[in-house]
């Protein structure tokens, strides 16, 4: 079961915000326009040894009425997507593609369907949607095939629950108050995110919000992930010896058995 991470005074944190807003409901600003505040419970989750993912509480409030769209994006690294290719009756790697800086995690939320929100022209213009993520490469591969590759790392990304789609999971209250939890998987990368919350109204892209958030590791998992990174031979110099020492003992085990 995820570990809950918001704290019990949320409903605080929640008024602390609609204060905030109507702070900077006043400011000057064109007449058409309508800002939008939020924040979350925590701005960080912390991996530890018994981390079974966690789940985040995304609040806030909007000057008007309209349709919120939340993106969650992050960290940006290069994914390879490899084509299995049987030879000689055994599968191996074949041709590959490499996306550079391409989101290891993506997850929207959205009052209600896209389609019913803005057109393509406008989701697309904001990167909102799966199929909508800006996913470059350098690959000189026909564009039908780098298609393909590209169907295929978002469809290994939402096996890993790494790339998902859940419309219509904010609540809003009384038309103006807003509220939704995210969920991060057990393998949920760590690094920077970047939490966005979109205001639409009549089809139009009125304002956004953004909010950092870092997932990171503590404990003993932080200290192995940062010896390992930071001294990688010494590491893998290590993790041979004990699986020298772990077969040497296993194999006087079964002797003496």
């Amino acid at each position: 079961m995820a570990a809950a991470l918001f704290p019990r005074c949320c409903p605080g944190r929640i008024l602390l915000a609609v204060l905030l807003f109507c702070a900077i409901a006043p400011a000057q600003r064109p007449a058409h326009a309508q800002s939008i505040v939020a924040d979350l419970s925590t701005r960080e989750v912390a991996i530890s040894t018994g981390f079974t993912g966690a789940d985040l509480l995304l609040f806030g409030a909007t000057e008007g009425y309209g349709d919120i769209v939340v993106t969650v994006v992050g960290p940006e690294r290069d994914e390879i997507v490899r084509r299995k290719e049987r030879v000689a009756g055994i599968w191996v790697n074949g041709a590959s593609v490499t996306f550079e800086g391409a989101p290891a995690y993506y997850r929207i939320a959205a009052s209600k369907p896209l389609t019913e929100i803005a057109t393509a022209r406008v989701l697309s213009r904001h990167q909102i949607g799966v199929d909508r993520v800006n996913l470059f490469t350098r690959s000189k591969r026909q564009p039908e095939s780098i298609l393909t590759f590209r169907d295929a790392l978002i469809r290994n990304k939402k096996i890993h629950q790494l790339y998902s789609e859940d419309i219509s999971d904010i609540q809003i209250i009384r038309g103006r108050l807003f509220r939704s939890n995210i969920p991060f998987p057990v393998n949920v990368p760590i690094g920077d995110y970047l939490v966005t919350v979109h205001l639409f109204k009549d089809g139009r892209h009125v304002s956004s919000e953004e909010t950092p958030l870092t997932v990171h590791k503590v404990g003993l998992e932080a200290k192995i992930f940062d010896f390992a990174h930071n001294h990688a031979a010494w590491y893998g110099a290590i993790a041979i010896a004990i699986a020298l020492v772990a077969g040497w003992l296993a194999g006087v085990i079964f002797r003496r058995a």
